[in-house]
């Protein structure tokens, strides 16, 4: 049951950050401190359902569709955010 529970968040987690479209606004003051924000709990989710599927060994459906879109959100914030900074210096 807690490792039902587990995954559940961890999917549940992985779905969040589709909600930034419907927050952010371009313009808006606070714009920039949104998207960081979403962009971290992207991460600290990805973080999680690795705990999960490495450490606690849970390898049940939801932990590997929130494991797979949680890679694609970092993958994504790798391209377009934290490479190019980096080639820019």
């Amino acid at each position: 049951m807690k490792e039902k529970i587990l995954s559940t968040i961890a999917l549940i987690t992985a779905f969040v950050p589709l909600t930034a479209p419907f927050i952010w606004k371009p313009d808006s003051p606070a714009a920039t401190a949104i998207i960081i924000g979403y962009c971290i709990f992207a991460a600290v989710s990805f973080i999680y359902a690795l705990f999960l599927f490495a450490k606690i060994k849970l390898r049940d459906i939801n932990t590997k569709i929130a494991l797979g879109v949680n890679a694609v959100y970092v993958v994504g914030i790798l391209v377009t955010v934290i490479i190019p900074r980096l080639l820019n210096r």
